[in-house]
């Protein structure tokens, strides 16, 4: 995990831990999900910055507390679907946005799985509707 204290004041720092967190991708599940929230947060940041919102307006809009939006940047805290849901709202921009560095570099969190046992019932169980 990124532990330099690159504190990611413009757009570049932002754009390069970014590209480093997704060069550590698929070490583990615990480690993607790590790497997933601060992408997620740098993310966050990347928007304020670009659209020069404080944190102490952004938490305004969303509902939460300006310290909330720092974990949130900070990758300390997964932010909840409903609150990127708002802050894409409020920015006129898709929701995708959160993700796309994922989508870019095509990341995948099931890498090798079985196609044809997706869902492993017993088949001999049955399932009523």
């Amino acid at each position: 995990m990124q532990r330099n204290r690159q504190r990611n004041r413009t757009m570049e720092e932002c754009a390069n831990s970014i590209d480093n967190l997704c060069a550590e991708w698929n070490i583990s599940r615990q480690h993607d999900l790590k790497v997933f929230t601060h992408v997620i947060g740098i993310q966050i940041k990347k928007l304020r910055i670009a659209r020069g919102i404080t944190q102490t307006r952004l938490a305004k809009i969303v509902g939460v507390t300006f310290q909330q939006i720092q974990k949130y940047e900070r990758g300390q805290n997964l932010c909840n679907p409903f609150n990127l849901l708002i802050m894409a709202e409020y920015f006129e921009i898709s929701f995708n946005y959160f993700i796309q560095p994922f989508l870019m570099k095509n990341l995948k969190i099931l890498k090798d799985f079985d196609n044809s046992n997706v869902y492993p019932f017993r088949k001999d169980v049955n399932i009523v509707n």
